[in-house]
């Protein structure tokens, strides 16, 4: 197992998503109610032993979830624009996006879509 959160911070500390998104915006865990727009919550969804060599676990195979939530006002960037920068981030690292979908809101005003993104993380290759 390796220390996911560090390389999602890593990762998310990226000068394109900063650009789209203030970093005091970027969250690496769900707050009680969303109250920051447009802002980038992302979760450590699943870490699992994989490549198996001498009955030992040679790579972690990694899932993150990316919450993205903004408002359908004047002035707010779309959801849609931070996850083209948030999937053209990932995917230089070779992570690959099996989710990509607009969530409905209660706030008629507000926008939600959600992301998932894995890749197989080896030890050798931990800051990718």
């Amino acid at each position: 197992m390796i220390n996911a959160k560090k390389l999602y911070a890593k990762i998310f500390s990226d000068e394109r998503i900063t650009a789209v998104i203030p970093e005091n915006n970027i969250l690496n865990a769900y707050p009680a109610e969303v109250e920051i727009f447009p802002c980038i919550i992302y979760l450590d969804e699943n870490q699992s032993d994989g490549e198996y060599s001498d009955n030992k676990s040679g790579a972690s195979g990694c899932s993150v979830m990316v919450h993205i939530f903004s408002k359908k006002l004047d002035g707010y960037v779309s959801t849609s624009d931070v996850a083209e920068v948030v999937a053209e981030v990932l995917n230089e690292k070779l992570w690959h996006c099996s989710q990509n979908r607009e969530i409905g809101d209660p706030d008629p005003d507000t926008e939600h879509r959600v992301m998932v993104f894995n890749k197989s993380i080896f030890e050798l290759n931990i800051n990718s």
